[in-house]
């Protein structure tokens, strides 16, 4: 599946954003050796937007301090294609035509039943606790 990445990403080469954790991270942006994880606890909002019948959106907002490194992600890989997994599962494989300056996501599908998942994926209290798991 290929898609463009509206307004959002990250970066980290050898930089983590994330502590050490049990669990796998929240979000992880992947472009090829460079990747940003994002745990929980920097994820701001999660909204979904219902499209009448066309399928739904959700707009992920994470911390501003993860503007720069999204900026400094999206700007080494620009014309490039990712991965972009919740909880270690892959959610989408952006290409990503221009640098992304906030560190947020939009991910869309007109599967409903995919978007409740990964919905419940960042909002519920752990990844282990994630539907179908």
């Amino acid at each position: 599946m290929r898609s463009s990445l509206a307004p959002a990403a990250c970066l980290v080469s050898a930089l983590a954003v994330a502590p050490a954790l049990a669990e796998p991270p929240r979000i992880s942006l992947v472009f090829g050796l460079d990747r940003m994880t994002v745990a929980a606890e920097d994820i701001r909002s999660v909204r979904r937007v219902d499209g009448q019948g066309q399928g739904a959106a959700l707009v992920i907002r994470l911390a501003g301090r993860l503007d720069p490194v999204m900026s400094a992600l999206t700007e080494a890989h620009v014309g490039e294609t990712g991965e972009l997994l919740i909880c270690n599962e892959l959610a989408v494989r952006p290409y990503l035509d221009a640098q992304i300056r906030e560190a947020m996501f939009v991910i869309s599908d007109t599967d409903i039943a995919r978007i409740d998942r990964l919905q419940a994926m960042l909002t519920g209290p752990r990844c282990a606790d994630r539907p179908g798991s």
